[in-house]
């Protein structure tokens, strides 16, 4: 992972094994108050561009903070595909008591 910056946006390059788009979407849905991003595919990545919609704000807090949300989200997903066999049978469970198929 690494960046480029200039005074109004910042770059960060993720590889492509390192972080999803999925990731990198919901990390950017979660900051979409504070800016304005831009996902380009390359060849061996996803370049994702942040653009504060506050000219006052602090790109290097910007950056950290998308850091830290794209880490969390990308856990997030792991954890949702891990649980996904448990959750489908406790609502598969759940659902088959309440009487709802019954003609």
């Amino acid at each position: 992972m690494d960046q480029a910056r200039s005074p109004s946006e910042i770059r960060i390059n993720l590889s492509s094994g390192a972080f999803s788009i999925e990731a990198a979407k919901r990390a950017a849905y979660s900051l979409m108050e504070r800016a304005t991003t831009v996902f380009q595919e390359g060849g061996d990545g996803l370049s994702v561009v942040l653009s504060p919609l506050d000219s006052h704000s602090d790109l290097d807090l910007l950056e950290r903070d998308f850091r830290r949300e794209l880490l969390d989200q990308d856990l997030r997903i792991n954890l949702e595909a891990r649980t996904e066999p448990i959750r489908t049978a406790i609502l598969g469970l759940a659902f088959s008591r309440t009487g709802l198929q019954d003609g």
